[in-house]
């Protein structure tokens, strides 16, 4: 009986996330236990090869550097905040104005969803972090309110990151549980009530205040950009380029508090349960919990569609927990060995995570940005559905066979595999700050064996919309 009550469930309950699976099917041609042993087991040997290779305080090279003068800086800049002024205006726009019936020939959507949190995350991630520049609430306010307020914000300096870790739960609901997350002008509306929440708060608080602890999104990009290979940094003589190596601006002399752990946690839990949201694994789950919800009446009450989003909250409130408490529970075993605390532990080595997340981002998405990402040619030729054709791009159709579900699939299981390695590197250049390369090693197994088994997790959860079940 439960089993007949999820079917429907699953249709109304699947909101924006259901956008993201790969509509065709690969046949592996091995066995899918066989991707998932060998990356787990890739992953294992970049633990030995770390051991072997990576030293204690090894002799950087010199990083190449480039100066960009003020002039051409101010250019820059100035091009880089209208961009993100005329985007941000012409999607709010075309939310307000443009077609309302056909959620799919609204520009604002896609901008959203597509062009912006997919898009934008990669070029951050593996090119450099331009979000600042780009930002429109930062570039309003700092039009309205340059030197922001005078009074002492210490109050808010306690409460550490978690108030961008509530925004970005509240952000992450709406991309995953939202049913109407693409309908243009819900959508706008709920994107001029942050900015005017985003607006107010950087009033009160000051712009960088807000941006530091409370913008989710500034986070969410500042972490990204910490492993791109570009930084760049403003003086007075212009702007100083730097050329390091990925990830690299990931290490930092003090570990991050536990409120920015616990944004780090959220991230790699919110875009892990979009992913197990498509598996079978959880359609028991959800066909359980609707049958419960049947009855004890509140089906009947509220329909399925309340039901269902109630049931993905719930995943979605739980699946960080579970993740914090496997990461904390590895964190105390690894602080054992090592002489230090459970959360200490925790706050050194969650930045070793974000490889991952930008792994998982890259594996979960990138069919969405490569096929949904072409419907924004046309949109922008005739962004308010005026029958304009700016760029003559107007009536362009996907191209579906842009990319097959071989090709989903195997940069997946690159990326993850890529992603993991990159986290036990990262993760054992933290612990050559106290231990040599073997006793790195040991010290920190628990948290070895929590890389591997994650890296198996991840290819068997993105593996279930794209290969061919037998």
């Amino acid at each position: 009986m439960r089993a007949t009550l999820a079917f429907p469930l699953l249709f109304v309950s699947g909101g924006g996330a259901q956008a993201h699976a790969f509509a065709q099917r690969y046949d592996l041609p091995l066995p899918l236990w066989h991707y998932i042993v060998g990356a787990g087991a890739t992953v294992a040997i970049s633990v030995l090869v770390a051991a072997l290779f990576a030293r204690r305080n090894p002799r950087p090279a010199p990083p190449l550097r480039m100066r960009i003068s003020n002039g051409i800086a101010r250019w820059i800049e100035v091009g880089l905040r209208l961009l993100g002024l005329a985007s941000f205006a012409l999607v709010l726009a075309a939310g307000f104005l443009g077609e309302q019936g056909d959620w799919d020939s609204n520009l604002l959507p896609v901008g959203v969803w597509v062009l912006w949190w997919v898009g934008l995350a990669f070029v951050v991630a593996l090119v450099a972090d331009m979000w600042p520049l780009l930002d429109p609430w930062r570039s309003i306010s700092l039009l309205l309110f340059r030197a922001g307020p005078s009074r002492d914000n210490a109050w808010l300096a306690r409460l550490g990151a978690w108030p961008a870790v509530a925004l970005f739960l509240g952000f992450a609901w709406a991309e995953l549980v939202w049913t109407e997350n693409a309908a243009p002008r819900k959508l706008a509306m709920l994107i001029t009530a942050a900015s005017l929440l985003t607006w107010a708060g950087m009033a009160l608080v000051g712009v960088e205040a807000w941006r530091r602890q409370c913008d989710a999104f500034g986070l969410f990009f500042r972490l990204f950009g910490s492993f791109a290979p570009l930084a760049a940094s403003r003086d007075p003589h212009g702007i100083l380029l730097v050329l390091r190596p990925y990830g690299v601006g990931l290490k930092q002399d003090e570990p991050p508090s536990a409120s920015f752990m616990a944004f780090v946690l959220l991230l790699l839990a919110s875009v892990a349960f979009d992913g197990i949201n498509e598996t079978p694994f959880w359609e028991n789950i959800a066909g359980v919990l609707v049958g419960m919800l049947y009855e004890i009446g509140f089906v009947g009450a509220f329909g399925y569609s309340v039901a269902g989003a109630l049931i993905k909250t719930i995943g979605l409130l739980a699946t960080p927990l579970v993740f914090a408490l496997i990461f904390l529970t590895v964190s105390a075993l690894t602080g054992r060995l090592c002489g230090q605390g459970a959360l200490l532990t925790a706050r050194r080595h969650v930045l070793s995570l974000t490889p991952i997340a930008i792994a998982y981002h890259l594996a979960h998405y990138l069919s969405y940005l490569l096929i949904q990402g072409q419907a924004a040619l046309p949109l922008m030729s005739d962004p308010l559905n005026l029958g304009w054709d700016l760029f003559g791009w107007r009536g362009r159709e996907i191209d579906i066979a842009l990319v097959d579900a071989r090709f989903i699939w195997l940069s997946a299981v690159g990326s993850i595999i890529i992603g993991h390695v990159a986290a036990i590197f990262l993760a054992h250049q933290e612990a050559l700050r106290d231990s040599s390369g073997w006793s790195a090693v040991r010290r920190r197994w628990p948290m070895s064996i929590l890389m591997v088994v994650y890296t198996m997790l991840s290819l068997w959860i993105l593996s279930q919309p794209i290969i061919e079940v037998s």
